[in-house]
């Protein structure tokens, strides 16, 4: 048998991983945790595609160091710590830096690393008391500043808020350490405060190799607001690199994730582009989520799956230079409240676009459906492709359609 890979959590867009390695003749094996099926767009594992699938139980390291596999990737935000203890075990020579674990994962630590490297970092704080909070904020003069209030462990934009100058972050504060998160279903035991950056942001796809940091995809956000968070995704764009431009942005990158010990694999890392340069908002060392693999396909010719495969069977990427070829914009679909879906055939319209690329529906007419406020929360995907005149008509055309969905209370 070919030696196998190993995705931990092979949910989100970790389920394109081992079809991707499949098409290269090499089988996978996956470490499920405790959940079969994401909340993020509903992505469940597909157990054919895996030579054998293996929940994570204690002496899961020789039960995968059998297989003598060529390199052990997460899936997800939730796979990372499992699959980078896997790595440093079985298979040390691609390992990222397991000094700097935490500051992978962490966002305070994050920007504590950029800090110790003398990268431009945001002001950041990492408590449990709203007291300590409260004189941090005086002690570096952000009293009149707009603040962000995260949990220090999350992805999907879950639990952020976008505090006002002069605004009460209190309540942010208290409700990010009492109510549980959608993922993982624990509450958080701190919480981080940050300067709030304001500016153009940009997620910016990576793949490593040796210490080599490829870019894979470019994509910029555009978000709007439900109350106090920033978050709710209207729409993405897929965008070319210009280095005249955006040199800046990609440089920060790249010594982000020398900061942050990346040295092999994918990393997922946003980025502010503000009138002071770039400022990290995070980073994760895996694949962006969602579906977006084909999106960066049709925009590219590849995606982070497509390089991973690359870097692990043929030592390095085939293609060094970033390659952008057409406009792609995933249009992100919200409920404006919570309520009951009544008629998804509003949406039917979608499916005559002419620049249609994918449409991904995730709720279905009679499901309950919360109101829109992040990644997490959107209820679908129309991905456009094409020239941006003709994309950004059939935009206003799901807009038109999507005004007429209606959530019964």
């Amino acid at each position: 048998m070919k030696r196998p890979v190993v995705i931990v959590d092979p949910l989100s867009s970790g389920i394109e991983l081992a079809p991707t390695f499949k098409a290269r003749g090499i089988p996978a094996i996956a470490v499920t945790l405790k959940n079969e099926e994401w909340p993020e767009f509903g992505s469940k594992m597909k157990a054919s595609d895996f030579l054998e699938v293996i929940s994570d139980r204690p002496g899961i390291e020789n039960l995968i160091k059998k297989y003598d596999p060529i390199a052990i990737i997460p899936g997800t935000e939730e796979g990372i710590p499992l699959a980078e203890h896997l790595t440093a075990i079985l298979t040390p020579k691609l390992a990222n830096d397991p000094k700097k674990s935490l500051h992978r994962s962490h966002k305070y630590f994050m920007q504590k690393a950029l800090a110790e490297a003398g990268v431009p970092f945001l002001k950041t704080l990492h408590t449990a008391s709203s007291s300590e909070a409260q004189a941090w904020i005086e002690e570096n003069n952000l009293q009149n500043a707009p603040l962000i209030i995260k949990p220090p462990m999350s992805s999907g934009s879950e639990m952020v808020f976008h505090i006002a100058a002069f605004g009460d972050w209190n309540k942010a504060f208290s409700q990010i350490l009492t109510e549980p998160s959608v993922i993982s279903g624990k509450r958080s035991e701190t919480v981080v405060i940050q300067e709030q950056a304001i500016g153009t942001e940009y997620a910016v796809g990576t793949v490593s190799a040796n210490g080599r940091h490829y870019l894979v995809h470019l994509i910029k956000y555009n978000k709007t607001s439900a109350g106090e968070r920033k978050t709710v995704f209207d729409h993405v764009e897929f965008v070319p690199y210009d280095k005249n431009v955006l040199g800046d942005l990609f440089e920060y990158t790249q010594n982000t994730l020398d900061a942050l010990g990346v040295r092999f694999g994918a990393t997922h890392t946003e980025i502010m582009l503000t009138k002071n340069g770039p400022r990290l908002i995070e980073s994760s060392a895996r694949m962006i989520g969602g579906p977006v693999v084909g999106f960066a396909r049709a925009a590219t010719g590849s995606s982070q799956a497509d390089k991973l495969v690359e870097i692990y069977l043929d030592g390095d990427v085939q293609t060094k230079e970033f390659v952008f070829k057409k406009t792609v914009v995933p249009v992100f679909l919200k409920a404006v409240h919570q309520g009951i879906a009544s008629n998804l055939e509003a949406l039917d319209g979608t499916s005559e676009l002419s620049t249609l690329l994918y449409k991904y529906v995730w709720i279905k007419n009679g499901d309950l459906v919360p109101q829109t406020v992040d990644y997490l929360t959107s209820i679908g995907i129309i991905a456009l492709i094409g020239d941006r005149d003709s994309i950004f008509l059939d935009y206003k055309k799901i807009r038109a359609m999507e005004s007429k969905l209606v959530f019964t209370s």
